[in-house]
């Protein structure tokens, strides 16, 4: 649906701006996943049918959606480095290869009216189980030394700092490397 790829485009756009450390990358990733976690719980329906909503297995599109909402915010916290990602992305990976399995014995036994229906649903999960896939194994180190390529100190220390949240001295001195950075940005304007 159209509705899927704008929101999937924003959610690019957000990694790049990411990426590129631009200012309103966090805001386009929480806001373009956030708002595809809250249109796949109550309105999977409409993403799984084709151009009519009476051609589906609304009780399957409803329960489908209500466990791919789970993988959208899965991938937001862990792209921010909010605890409970790992948390989400599992239960995504635990309930991804369910839906597989039970679409792929519906599609088996479904009228010909539906095959669009089954195939939009198995795409759908797909693609947001290689998602999760790669998320999940994916150390949060990795993803700060990817997001981070420019300044492998920042890397370090926000490595040190996220993996040991409660040491008191890694956030002091992650904080002092980030204050000192904006102090040396702001004399150079």
């Amino acid at each position: 649906m159209r509705t899927e790829k704008v929101f999937a485009s924003i959610f690019l756009v957000g990694l790049i701006f990411k990426l590129l450390h631009w200012p309103g990358a966090g805001v386009l990733i929480v806001i373009s996943l956030s708002t595809l976690a809250f249109f796949y719980f109550p309105l999977a329906f409409y993403f799984f049918c084709d151009k009519q909503i009476k051609r589906q297995n609304l009780a399957l599109s409803i329960i489908s959606g209500f466990f791919l909402s789970i993988i959208p915010i899965g991938v937001m916290f862990k792209l921010q480095y909010w605890p409970g990602a790992q948390v989400q992305l599992l239960a995504g990976l635990f309930t991804a290869p369910i839906i597989f399995v039970v679409v792929y014995f519906l599609q088996k036994k479904s009228s010909e009216d539906l095959v669009l229906y089954y195939k939009n649903m198995f795409n759908r999960t797909l693609l947001l189980s290689i998602l999760t896939m790669a998320l999940y194994f994916t150390p949060t180190s990795t993803l700060i030394k990817i997001q981070h390529w420019d300044d492998a100190e920042l890397a370090r220390l926000k490595t040190q700092h996220f993996a040991n949240p409660d040491n008191e001295e890694y956030a002091r001195e992650y904080n002092k490397y980030i204050k000192r950075d904006t102090i040396e940005y702001n004399e150079t304007e």
